[in-house]
């Protein structure tokens, strides 16, 4: 009797014993610290996946990059476009964390499917500038109060404030237009004659006037003063250069805690901009206080949503006042840029789109710089076909916007059988997916008709369809870009306007295939001539 208590006691023990290893295995699996995360290299190389440069971190090449005038992953973007064949996903590792870049067209639908609020995937604001860069809707959190101030925004760009926003834009195509002519034959960085223009603009529809104002900025050479559009764009240079790493990347609020110069200087430009917008808003409240009527502007619909209580003060009205600036001047006035230079490097397409304007807009008669405002329409633009193929595949090869991360929350079997482990970050990067050989003929090459249904370029390269996800240029999902159907507007009537007063030469000066990005210090020059 008692060998038999002494069994069942044993064996009690060992149950016991078990059960808990086992209960302690599956916690430790299901939170997956850090130290469980140092086989998510081994665990995705086995479905497959390729891990690009220095498999413990990618932070030394986005350095380099970076430092080199490279888009950031530029690296993975090479081996995008010849290196992709049998793979669904490339793989870095970044700040300790591990981050998957599609590279087929397999999963992307599902896992933008995911992003909804309460779904298993979050889509991630821009983590390297929360903390110092502005806190808008592109860079806060998946959150109902995200989903409120989208929800509200996203009408004034589908809105009159359109026209009168493009009321703006004309004037400030006809005055450089009006800049190059007289200018006729000479040479000109077009790449900063635009981004001035896109700027005045977007002024215009942020605060209804000019603002022509000189602020300090904070450089490593020094305090100089220098006009606000110039400090906010060196300002989105210098985030961009020291962002790239591990830091930067891992902790939101680094920049705040760094002692280092660079940091230090970021912060004082950051508040610069931002205490010079405030002031403008601040200044505006008193206006409409004082029984002032409200503008079809930025600010007056920001001031609205405030005092609706969809924006919670002034501050988080000029935090997205300021991100649609940002992409209103450099986002916007890059595409247009490179839209240009894939034209005047491809001559067949640049005549095509030439008289696609001349024949379907203008009904084969000559117009004057003025006539432009009146026919060139948003209905009427809409129409041109071939535009869109131009600018889509501009979009494609050069996309201002890389796209937004998603991070995985829990553990994840996609339908095609890839399994994903919580934590994992999934990075639908239009400037790696967008050259994918897996999905684009010819990846590298400026060939509009891709986007032509009748083109055989508008399938895969193994003939099977090609959905339309594929293209990222505005994202996709419930954080897709807000202002898709302002920037297409954008670059066409911009397109409009140059090709049919000016004659341009380019003058090429870049090296390699000339790719654009909302931040760079590249420069564009054309000969310019009147038609």
């Amino acid at each position: 009797m008692q060998e038999l208590i002494l069994l069942l006691l044993l064996g009690c023990v060992l149950y016991f014993y078990f059960s808990k290893k086992d209960t302690r295995n599956a916690v430790r699996d299901a939170g997956r610290g850090d130290d469980a995360k140092a086989d998510d290299i081994e665990f995705y190389e086995k479905q497959n996946v390729l891990f690009v440069s220095d498999k413990n971190s990618y932070s030394k090449t986005f350095e380099k990059e970076i430092n080199n005038g490279l888009p950031h992953f530029n690296t993975l973007r090479k081996y995008s476009a010849s290196g992709a064949q049998g793979r669904d996903y490339f793989g870095v590792k970044l700040a300790g964390e591990t981050w998957l870049f599609p590279v087929s067209q397999q999963d992307l639908k599902e896992v933008y499917s995911y992003t909804n609020l309460g779904g298993p995937v979050e889509s991630m604001p821009f983590r390297q500038a929360v903390g110092y860069a502005p806190k808008g809707v592109p860079f806060i959190p998946t959150s109902k109060h995200s989903k409120d101030i989208r929800k509200s925004l996203t009408p004034i760009f589908h809105s009159d404030w359109m026209e009168v926003y493009f009321g703006h834009f004309n004037r400030a195509m006809r005055d450089m237009v009006e800049t190059w002519k007289k200018n006729s034959g000479s040479k000109r960085n077009i790449q900063k004659d635009i981004l001035d223009m896109a700027y005045d603009s977007a002024v215009y529809s942020l605060i209804g006037s000019k603002l022509d104002v000189n602020v300090p900025y904070h450089g490593m050479d020094g305090v100089e003063t220098i006009h606000i559009k110039d400090c906010n764009a060196r300002t989105m240079l210098d985030f961009s250069k020291h962002s790239a790493t591990d830091e930067f990347s891992h902790d939101r609020n680094f920049r705040n805690n760094s002692k280092d110069k660079h940091c230090e200087n970021l912060c004082k430009n950051m508040e610069t901009l931002q205490e010079a917008l405030i002031g403008l808003v601040e200044a505006r409240v008193a206006e409409i206080s004082n029984g002032a009527e409200k503008k079809k502007t930025i600010v007056d619909a920001a001031i609205g949503l405030v005092l609706q209580g969809v924006l919670e003060d002034v501050n988080e009205g000029v935090q997205n006042g300021w991100a649609i600036l940002n992409g209103a001047h450099l986002s916007c006035g890059n595409a247009l840029t490179a839209a240009l230079y894939y034209l005047l490097r491809n001559p067949k397409s640049l005549e095509k789109l030439h008289g696609e304007i001349k024949d379907e807009l203008f009904e084969g008669k000559d117009i004057s710089l003025d006539e432009i405002e009146a026919i060139a329409t948003h209905a009427k633009l809409h129409d041109l076909d071939y535009m869109s193929y131009v600018i889509k595949e501009t979009l494609r090869l050069s996309s201002p916007l890389y796209g937004k991360a998603m991070k995985v929350k829990e553990d994840l079997k996609l339908k095609s059988g890839f399994s994903v482990r919580k934590g994992t970050i999934i990075y639908p990067n239009n400037c790696v997916v967008g050259v994918s050989e897996n999905i684009w003929k010819d990846p590298l090459k400026f060939v509009p008709e891709r986007f032509d249904p009748e083109s055989s370029y508008f399938k895969l390269p193994n003939g099977q369809k090609r959905e339309s996800i594929t293209w990222l240029a505005f994202g996709a999902g419930p954080r897709a870009c807000s202002g898709d159907n302002f920037s297409m507007y954008f670059m066409k009537l911009g397109l409009v306007y140059l090709l049919t007063m000016l004659k341009l030469e380019l003058i090429d000066t870049f090296k390699g295939e000339g790719y654009f990005y909302w931040i760079h210090e590249n420069e564009m020059f054309v000969k310019i001539d009147q038609v």
